[in-house]
């Protein structure tokens, strides 16, 4: 009978030890808005958002931007929903095999996470990051092995170091009204659609407070080794109330979708783009912490245009790729504070500055190929500026649930002003030079 106990024991040990050494976590972000918007596009999952002048085909009309309010519920107020899953396995002498699989999906609609540029019934954010083009795990898809003493090392879909970065130096983390995140050039080095980026490989080492990052993704294309390749280095310091990092991104043909002039086919402006950010926290207090940050982007010709095919496809739609011919800097700022009230309410502000001092040939004044289709909007990569305010106010539930109330304003000059057509086809333009949001919301972590 003692025999019989012991050995009962020792296989429950052993497979609780077993247990231990590998594990799967189920994670997740559900975050549903009333937002309110002028200048806006539709909010309704049911309204097409196509111009007038295919009203007649499919019942419904208006532009992507127009004049005017829009009001209705919408996901991702402050945090992208999100449904994720986590493992790792001990290998032993401190080693761990590792992997992620992350969607995000919107709560008002269950739709996976999906700009609408391939899908023209999405309710997603207007301003989405179109690197998230309604994939299975389109936030992310990597298996790897981490090791204490030597760091991390990964290879799938992953983000981009600059995306990363964003996550922990913005003051305001919230998706409506803060432009670091629902606007993924920034995380991309120049271009939304290299956020995130395919096929690479992520190395991250910490010691002491000092990190070391890098991330390198081949292009894949035959006899062209270069192409369609990104890469980039980080270096930094957090320890106690200070942290600083320093990124730099290259990559080689950047794509950038954009809508054209039939709801089936998109442009793809391929381009070469440069980043370097330099972001810095302080914890001035227990309560307070300051944050900032500054990137300087070079949007260029690209190096290989002249092997993409002219035709081609992605996500069941038509692509028609161009080449980008203007050479342009985008200068983008921030500085920001985040203030622990009391237990259960934090508040947090920021400006932000995003400015092209000249775009295109030298005098010119506005981006070659930003023209005016007529779907009714662009927003211009040309000379001008963009300016952001943001305040959001969290009020803790709990500490997985959270309502919050966000306000934030944009304002506009020169060629960064959204274009809308005032008649069928574009004959007719005008533009808006700024837009204010407000909501209230929910968001809940598990």
């Amino acid at each position: 009978m003692k025999k019989s106990l012991l050995a009962i024991a020792a296989m429950t040990a052993f497979a609780g030890a077993a247990q231990a050494q590998s594990s799967v976590t189920v994670y997740g972000i559900l975050d549903v808005a009333a937002i309110g918007q002028t200048n806006s596009g539709n909010l309704n999952s049911t309204a097409v958002t196509v111009p007038a002048a295919l009203a007649g085909s499919n019942g419904t009309g208006g532009s992507t931007i127009k004049p005017g309010s829009t009001f209705g519920i919408s996901s991702n107020g402050e945090s992208m929903s999100r449904l994720g899953f986590k493992g790792s396995e001990d290998l032993g002498g401190g080693t761990k095999a590792i992997f992620t699989l992350e969607q995000g999906f919107s709560p008002s609609t269950g739709e996976l996470g999906n700009t609408g540029m391939l899908n023209q019934n999405s309710s997603a954010n207007i301003s989405g990051d179109s690197s998230i083009q309604g994939q299975l795990f389109n936030r992310g898809a990597f298996v790897g092995l981490s090791n204490d003493k030597f760091g991390t090392l990964t290879a799938g879909r992953q983000q981009n170091l600059m995306l990363d970065n964003i996550g922990n130096y913005d003051p305001v983390t919230a998706f409506a009204v803060s432009p670091l995140q629902y606007s993924g050039s920034y995380g991309g080095a120049g271009r939304t659609d290299e956020a995130r980026v395919d096929g690479a490989l992520k190395y991250v080492w910490k010691s002491n407070g000092f990190n070391a990052n890098l991330l390198y993704a081949p292009g894949g294309f035959a006899s062209q080794t270069t192409m369609g390749t990104t890469s980039g280095a980080q270096v930094g310091y957090e320890a106690g109330k200070f942290g600083v990092q320093a990124i730099a991104s290259h990559t080689t043909d950047a794509m950038n979708l954009s809508t054209s002039t039939a709801l089936s086919t998109y442009t793809n402006t391929v381009v070469n783009t440069t980043a370097y950010m330099l972001t810095a926290k302080y914890e001035a207090t227990d309560s307070l912490v300051f944050k900032g940050g500054y990137e300087r982007e070079l949007i260029g010709t690209p190096s290989n245009f002249q092997n993409y095919n002219l035709a081609t496809t992605t996500g069941g739609v038509s692509l028609a790729n161009v080449a980008g011919q203007a050479n342009y800097f985008v200068n983008v700022a921030w500085i920001g504070a985040q203030y622990q009230l009391t237990p259960t309410i934090k508040v947090s502000g920021a400006y932000y500055y995003a400015g092209t001092p000249q775009a295109g040939p030298a005098g010119a004044s506005s981006c070659s190929g930003a023209t005016l289709t007529v779907f009714g909007s662009y927003k211009g990569g040309c000379t001008g500026t963009a300016q952001y305010e943001a305040l959001v106010v969290d009020y803790s539930l709990s500490k997985r649930t959270n309502l919050y109330a966000l306000l934030g304003n944009t304002t506009l000059t020169g060629g960064q002003k959204y274009s809308y057509a005032t008649t069928v086809g574009g004959a007719t333009t005008s533009t808006l030079s700024g837009q204010q949001t407000y909501g209230i919301g929910m968001r809940h972590t598990f």
